[in-house]
């Protein structure tokens, strides 16, 4: 991985005044039940974050929030739902909070979907928490990469809880991982488990493992077949790359998208440690000496505001592709600069919907007017 360009993130210390939403992501311990090849967050072992530890990070993130505005907790992992009593808890003290201060929380947890019973089940079905379940698509797709800790899939499980949402009505999100070695395999996947009643979806492309030269060429196609699928099943569906890049071509500003990731500025990740990040995905195990580690910890002070990004003054709230910060740090080193993935992505669901929104404007030329 190349070394950071510093230059892209100067440190300008200044005073944020306090935001109309943050974003806090409580990583609640590096414990995982699976063993995904492709995963990201560094060793899994046991270290909880402490229920003080949690609940201090909630005071500071309302107290970084205006009267009225909106505190989005995320819980993540390792496996969160492993934590799901302290889970419970940091929930009920957060709507307290809001009802106290006169502002209001919203909650969002991603799982691997294999652990439904008593607390885990009970948050798995709070319809206060924005629910996103792991799962690559086919039990083939699946369990290439999704193993348990003795080596076996776990697709069976996350689809028993994929059928047990869909059939409680609860609004949910899968998260696909789009890989080299299971791209062609990717609009299967996604009608597989559109069949199973999933309608929004997530599409996370790993940004860890290499990518060829041919890879590229490859998932410009897929992304072309998987924007077909987007196309026929509007407007029932949603999948992210493709509702992302046409709210900008609508022309909406990227304030208006439901996003809560500022990179730091608004948005705040907390390892168990209590040391602080500016993105989840940059955990990792939480060793000391992360060049973006930001310089502070959770039990400090009262709230997140003279907390600097490591890219202050950098741009606005992160959006797909090639516009995302971390993505480009994790590729190239630099928050600002993308790699040619990043830019091959971006450019591929771009001239999908331009042949899209083409196609469909011939069509109604073609269609006879009364």
């Amino acid at each position: 991985m190349a070394s950071i360009v510093l230059s892209d993130c100067m440190q300008i210390p200044m005073r944020t005044p306090a935001y109309p939403a943050f974003g806090l992501t409580l990583v609640v311990n590096h414990a995982c039940n699976l063993r995904c090849s492709y995963c990201y967050t560094g060793d899994k072992f046991h270290a909880a974050m402490s229920p003080e530890m949690g609940r201090q990070a909630i005071r500071r993130a309302f107290a970084s929030v205006f009267e009225g505005g909106v505190l989005q907790v995320g819980f993540f992992g390792g496996e969160p739902l492993i934590e799901a009593p302290s889970i419970g808890e940091w929930m009920k003290f957060a709507r307290r909070e809001a009802g106290a201060q006169g502002k209001r929380v919203r909650f969002n947890l991603t799982t691997n979907g294999t652990l439904v019973e008593s607390e885990a089940g009970a948050v798995l079905m709070d319809s206060g928490v924005d629910l996103a379940i792991s799962c690559d698509g086919t039990a083939g797709r699946h369990d290439k990469h999704r193993r348990d800790i003795h080596g076996g899939g776990s697709y069976a499980r996350v689809e028993h809880t994929v059928r047990t949402l869909v059939r409680a009505g609860r609004v949910f999100t899968v998260v696909m991982v789009v890989r080299p070695d299971t791209l062609d395999e990717l609009t299967c996947g996604l009608a597989h488990l559109r069949e199973l009643g999933v309608t929004r979806f997530t599409l996370s492309l790993d940004v860890w493992t290499p990518w060829g030269a041919g890879d590229l060429g490859r998932l410009a196609r897929v992304v072309d077949d998987a924007a077909g699928l987007w196309s026929n099943w509007l407007p029932a569906v949603s999948i992210d790359w493709f509702d992302t890049r046409i709210a900008v071509m609508a022309g909406l500003s990227a304030a208006g998208l439901d996003t809560r990731c500022g990179f730091g500025e608004g948005e705040i990740a907390v390892a168990p440690s209590g040391r602080l990040y500016p993105c989840e995905r940059l955990v990792g195990d939480d060793r000391p000496g992360h060049p973006l580690q930001l310089a502070a910890l959770a039990e400090e002070e009262t709230d997140f505001l003279g907390i600097n990004s490591p890219c202050a003054g950098s741009g606005g709230a992160c959006a797909a592709g090639a516009g995302c910060r971390c993505s480009n740090y994790i590729r190239t080193g630099s928050t600002a600069n993308g790699d040619d993935l990043l830019r091959a992505l971006d450019k591929a669901v771009h001239h999908s919907l331009e042949r899209l929104i083409s196609a469909s404007q011939s069509l109604n030329e073609g269609m006879p007017h009364e």
